[in-house]
C-alpha cells in the first residue's frame, strides 16, 4: 500500500508542476479577465447583495 500511495503522490506533484508551468506562460490579460469573471460570477444571483471588497477568494471559488 505504501508504494501505491507514493506513486499517487508523485503523479499528483507532477501534474501540479505541469499545470503551473502552463499557467505561468499565460498572458496576463487572460488571467486578469479570469479573475474579473470569477468575481462577477460570485456576486450574481442569490449573492447579488455581496460587497465585492468583502468577498474572499475562497468564497468566490466555492460559489463558482
Amino acid at each position: 500500500m505504501k508504494y501505491l500511495d507514493q506513486v499517487k503522490y508523485t503523479w499528483h506533484r507532477y501534474k501540479e508542476k505541469l499545470m503551473l508551468a502552463f499557467v505561468w506562460k499565460l498572458p496576463k490579460s487572460i488571467v486578469y479577465w479570469c479573475a474579473i469573471r470569477l468575481g462577477t460570477n460570485a456576486t450574481q444571483g442569490e449573492y447579488s447583495n455581496q460587497n465585492v471588497t468583502d468577498l474572499t477568494f475562497v468564497d468566490a471559488l466555492k460559489r463558482w
